[in-house]
């Protein structure tokens, strides 16, 4: 069960310190005997060490990924093989890849143009970076970790909370949009992303276009997708547009 929703924002971070071991030898011992005697406060340090640790997967991954993407970069020196090679893993690789290539031509087969089109263009947005803990950011942030993982509707539940008290945030709203384009629900997301098209100044301004765009390809809207896809300034937009065109 969660029980992080209603925490202030200073029990947060006294628990924060302790997982962290931030605390001096007297604090933590203080905060250990109050720990064993509450059974709120031991639950609370469980799921905040959880998402401390979710935190810190998430930021690794993108690390690795960035190294990753420097490693192809520099050229490989072979080896000679100094053992068998075990082809059994690889084989078992092969064939999951093949299920996954046979899945994909079907479903591309049995779609319309406009879907293949969605789907050779949709990559759901990375998301923000996340600092938990700082001030009233706190639900966001716990809502981003959930969207970067991959659990959308996790994330639209509390997005959907702090909506209600700021409307016009271009943040919540743009990613309110993002996720629910995630999880196949096109029309809810559009209301979201037009809200962040209607602010100017917004980082979030031209990628709202984008993915208003690509709502418009997915529902086969050619003529309406057109003008979103030109002000999102992209330059797959340009291609996608010649597409749409022909």
């Amino acid at each position: 069960m969660d029980t992080t929703d209603n925490i202030s924002q200073q029990e947060f971070e006294r628990i924060e310190s302790y997982i962290l071991g931030l605390m001096t030898d007297e604090e933590k011992k203080s905060f250990e005997e109050e720990r064993n005697l509450d059974p709120k406060l031991r639950a609370n340090v469980k799921d905040i060490k959880v998402l401390l640790q979710e935190v810190e997967r998430v930021s690794l991954k993108e690390s690795l990924d960035e190294y990753h993407s420097e490693l192809k970069a520099t050229p490989v020196v072979p080896m000679l093989p100094q053992k068998q090679f075990n082809w059994k893993p690889l084989a078992i690789a092969a064939s999951v890849l093949l299920l996954l290539a046979v899945s994909f031509w079907v479903f591309v087969g049995t779609s319309t143009d406009n879907e293949k089109l969605f789907v050779a263009y949709y990559l759901p947005d990375p998301g923000m970076v996340t600092a938990m803990g700082l001030q009233t950011n706190y639900e966001f942030d716990r809502g981003m970790v959930d969207y970067k993982t991959g659990d959308y509707q996790a994330a639209i539940a509390r997005w959907e909370k702090i909506l209600a008290q700021k409307p016009d945030n271009d943040t919540l709203n743009y990613f309110l949009g993002s996720a629910f384009l995630a999880v196949g629900d096109p029309d809810q997301a559009k209301s979201y992303l037009e809200k962040t098209t209607q602010n100017e100044s917004s980082i979030f301004y031209k990628e709202a276009f984008w993915y208003l765009g690509l709502t418009e390809v997915k529902a086969g809207n050619f003529e309406s997708a057109k003008p979103l896809l030109e002000k999102s300034g992209k330059p797959e937009a340009l291609e996608l547009l010649q597409k749409i065109k022909n």
